[in-house]
């Protein structure tokens, strides 16, 4: 049993290393010029993708453990994906990465009150807060550096 859930983490682990793969790329396309305005606007997209995937990580913690953690963790999760995809609607994708680096910032924020409450494990919170660190720092660039920049 042990073994099966040491497998499961390094698969969690993986996956979500991973996952802020594209964020580098995007960030990497942008301030080099390559692809034009469509390395922000695809990381953006993507960015919106993992926001709502980390929501529904939220709705899961919950789900398992709803004597652990506050109800407000869905409300404020369905606000942060409310609030991104106003960004992909109404304002440039470069404004909008700083957006979803707050969103990224916020999820988790929510994230640590679960680890805090026991939900989830200090690992868990660890990982997060690596990969939380390096996406927005990659959404950051795009919203602050000229595209091109150094292209």
């Amino acid at each position: 049993m042990e073994r099966a859930g040491g497998h499961n983490r390094t698969l969690m682990q993986a996956l979500t290393y991973a996952g802020a793969l594209p964020f580098l790329a995007g960030a990497s396309c942008h301030i080099t010029g390559y692809g034009d305005v469509n390395a922000a606007n695809l990381t953006c997209y993507w960015a919106f993708t993992i926001l709502m995937f980390m929501a529904g990580t939220l709705w899961g913690i919950q789900v398992v453990a709803p004597q652990k953690v506050s109800p407000n963790l869905l409300v404020a999760s369905n606000v942060v994906v409310l609030a991104t995809c106003a960004a992909l609607w109404f304002v440039p994708f470069n404004e909008a990465a700083l957006l979803f680096a707050i969103g990224f910032g916020v999820l988790y924020w929510l994230d640590r009150r679960a680890v805090e409450a026991g939900a989830t494990d200090a690992a868990y919170g660890t990982m997060r807060a690596r990969v939380t660190a390096f996406v927005i720092a990659c959404l950051v660039l795009i919203a602050v550096v000229p595209m091109g920049a150094i292209g």
